[in-house]
C-alpha cells in the first residue's frame, strides 16, 4: 500500500463516483467527525487535513504520513456513520467497493491534483471561477478549525500563488463556455456594451436567470423580465434585484422599445412573431437591435430577420461562440497544465532542499557530539596533570568520527554485491581520490586541534 511523506489527496467526484456516494460523504464528512475518525484510526500520529466539498466532489487533503489504507478506511468510517444516522445498518459496503470511487495521490502526484482542482482544470466547466473561492473558503474553515496548520499553510499558499499565476498568465477563465456568457458575446458583435441598452428576457426558468445575471455583471441598468406567468416574472426579477418583470402581452405590445430581446422559454410555438413586429422599423427609428433565441424548440420567428436593422441570433450561432471559446480554453489549459509541472518540480525541490540542510545539521551535530566526546576524554586527562600529544589526539578524534561515520553507513545502507564495500560507499558520497589531503586556504598546523597544555610540559604519548 502506498502512503505520503508530506501530503495526500484523496477524494470522490463527478468523474470517478456517483452523486449518491458524494452526498453520503459530504453530509456527514464535517471537520470534527473526520478528526474524530483520524484520531481513532492514527492516535499516535498528528495528521492536518482540509475538506474541499462541492457540489461536484467531496476531497479530503491529508498532510503528514499517512497510508492509502488509512485513507480507505476513513472513507468506510464515514459512510458507516452515515448509515447510522439514517438507521441503515444492514448497508454495509466492502474497502474494495469503497476504492473503486475514490481517486487516491501522494506527494508530487497530490500537489498536481490540488493544482488542477483550484485551478479548475479538474472542474466540470473547464475554466470556472467559483472553485478557487470554494477552495479558499475551505482552507480558512481549516485553519479556524486548527486541522491546518504549519504543513497544509506551506502548501496551500504556494497553491493559490499557482492558481493565481494560472488566471494571469493564461486565457483559462477569459472566455465564457455557457449560454449566457455566448449570448453577451453575440449581441457584442452589434452592441459595444450594455450599460445603455433596454432589454427584455422572455421566460422564467433557469436559463433566463443564468442570461440576466451575465447581463446584470456586465452593467446593465434596464432588465426586465416577461413570462406567461406574471407571479413567476415577478419572483425572477425580485431575485436578481436589478430587473423588473412584465405580462407577456405587455412585452409584446412594447416590443419595439427594447434594444436587445431574449427568448429563453419553454413550448412549442413561437413567442415573438412576425406580426408582433407591425411597423418596428419606423418606431425603431432606424436604430439597431438585437434578438437571441437560446430556446430550443426556437421562439422567436426566424422571419423577422427580414427588418432592417435587426440582427437575429440562435442556439447555433451561439453554439459556435461556445465552441471557439471551448478551444481557447483547451489551448489555455495545455498552458496552464506546463505553469502546474513547473511549480510542482519546484516545490519538490524546495522540499528536498530543505530536508538536505536539516540532514546537514543533524550531520554536523552528530559529527560534534563525537569531537566533544573524544575531547572531553583528552582534557579529563590533562586536567589530571597527564601530558597529551595534539596530533595524537587529532588522529584519535579522526579515526573516531571515520569509524562511526562508516558503521552508520553499515548499518542503515544496503551494500550490493561482496566486491562493494562502506569504502566504496565513501568514495561514491565524498570523492575522496578527487580530492586534496585538506582544502587549498588551510593549512596542516591549523588542523591539529588546540588542547590547553601548558607551556612547560613536554610533548610526550599519553
Amino acid at each position: 500500500m502506498k502512503q505520503s511523506q508530506f501530503f495526500a489527496y484523496s477524494g470522490a467526484h463527478f468523474k470517478t463516483c456517483p452523486v449518491e456516494m458524494r452526498e453520503a460523504w459530504a453530509s456527514v464528512g464535517s471537520l470534527d467527525n473526520i478528526k474524530y475518525i483520524l484520531q481513532k484510526i492514527s492516535p499516535l500520529q498528528t495528521i492536518e487535513f482540509v475538506i474541499i466539498s462541492t457540489c461536484n466532489r467531496f476531497d479530503i487533503c491529508f498532510f503528514g504520513i499517512i497510508s492509502q489504507h488509512q485513507i480507505i478506511n476513513i472513507f468506510s468510517e464515514l459512510l458507516s456513520v452515515y448509515n447510522n444516522n439514517l438507521n441503515l445498518i444492514s448497508k454495509s459496503f466492502s474497502k474494495d467497493y469503497i476504492e473503486k470511487f475514490l481517486h487516491i495521490d501522494f506527494d508530487a502526484d497530490a500537489l498536481r491534483t490540488l493544482y488542477k482542482v483550484t485551478t479548475s482544470l479538474d472542474s466540470l466547466v473547464l475554466g470556472e471561477s467559483q472553485i478557487l473561492g470554494q477552495v479558499k473558503d475551505a482552507y480558512l474553515r481549516a485553519c479556524e478549525f486548527g486541522s491546518a496548520q504549519n504543513q497544509a499553510s506551506a502548501i496551500f499558499s504556494r497553491n493559490f500563488r499557482v492558481a493565481k499565476k494560472v488566471r494571469t498568465e493564461t486565457e483559462i477563465g477569459r472566455n465564457g463556455i455557457s449560454i449566457g456568457h455566448a449570448a453577451i458575446d453575440v449581441i457584442s458583435r452589434v452592441f459595444d456594451g450594455v450599460q445603455d441598452k433596454k432589454i427584455v428576457i422572455f421566460g422564467a426558468g433557469e436559463m433566463s436567470r443564468i442570461t440576466a445575471q451575465h447581463l446584470i455583471v456586465s452593467n446593465a441598468k434596464s432588465v426586465y423580465i416577461a413570462n406567461r406567468t406574471f407571479a413567476k416574472a415577478e419572483k425572477l426579477a425580485l431575485e436578481l434585484g436589478e430587473a423588473w418583470p412584465l405580462e407577456l402581452d405587455d412585452a409584446l405590445q412594447r416590443i419595439s422599445e427594447f434594444d436587445i430581446c431574449i427568448a429563453a422559454a419553454s413550448g412549442n410555438n413561437f413567442i415573438i412573431e412576425k406580426n408582433h413586429l407591425k411597423d418596428y422599423s419606423k418606431k425603431r427609428h432606424g436604430k439597431l437591435s438585437v434578438m437571441v433565441d437560446i430556446s430550443v424548440p426556437r421562439k422567436i420567428d426566424p422571419t423577422v430577420s427580414e427588418f432592417d436593422n435587426l440582427f437575429l441570433f440562435n442556439v447555433d450561432d451561439l453554439d459556435s461562440v461556445m465552441e471557439k471559446n471551448r478551444q481557447n480554453r483547451r489551448m489555455a489549459a495545455q498552458q496552464a497544465e506546463k505553469i502546474i509541472e513547473e511549480e510542482v518540480r519546484d516545490f519538490i525541490l524546495f522540499c528536498k532542499q530543505k530536508e538536505n540542510l536539516a540532514n546537514v545539521g543533524r550531520f554536523h551535530s552528530w559529527v560534534k557530539n563525537v569531537t566533544d566526546y573524544e575531547l572531553s576524554r583528552y582534557i579529563r586527562d590533562i586536567n589530571n596533570g597527564k601530558v597529551v600529544n595534539q596530533s595524537v589526539v587529532s588522529d584519535a578524534i579522526a579515526k573516531k568520527i571515520v569509524s562511526n561515520t562508516a558503521l552508520l553507513a553499515r548499518n542503515n545502507i544496503k551494500v550490493d554485491g561482496d566486491d562493494n564495500s562502506v569504502g566504496d560507499l565513501l568514495e561514491f558520497l565524498f570523492r575522496l581520490s578527487e580530492q586534496p589531503l585538506l582544502p587549498e586556504n588551510i593549512q596542516k598546523e591549523d588542523n591539529i586541534v588546540k588542547l590547553p597544555i601548558k607551556p612547560s610540559a613536554k610533548a610526550g604519548g599519553i
